[in-house]
């Protein structure tokens, strides 16, 4: 059974993704507000530690950090489009990172 970590806080989830911690999924409008819901794979549940990791100063490289935060607003630019024009609620797109 696969499991999920989720987070609205997109810091975070460039982190996860330039880390390559966990694997990137996709991303969806959260129901609750105007945010975007960052899903990753996390059949290991290392999510709440990983998140941790972060708030105490992980590091990861300058060029991976850019190239995930490039790529992760790109999503939301498509998901938001996607939601301005009534389509589909997410966006399931894969990483090249992966």
């Amino acid at each position: 059974m696969s499991s999920e970590f989720v987070t609205k806080r997109l810091p975070l989830a460039v982190f996860l993704h330039a880390s390559s911690a966990l694997r990137y999924l996709r991303i969806e409008p959260s129901e609750q507000d105007r945010k975007m819901r960052f899903l990753f794979r996390d059949d290991e549940k290392q999510g709440a530690q990983l998140e941790i990791q972060f708030e105490r100063g992980a590091t990861v490289s300058a060029k991976d950090l850019f190239a995930s935060q490039t790529f992760l607003r790109r999503q939301i630019s498509e998901a938001e489009n996607r939601r301005i024009n009534g389509e589909r609620s997410h966006v399931n797109l894969v990483s090249t990172r992966f």
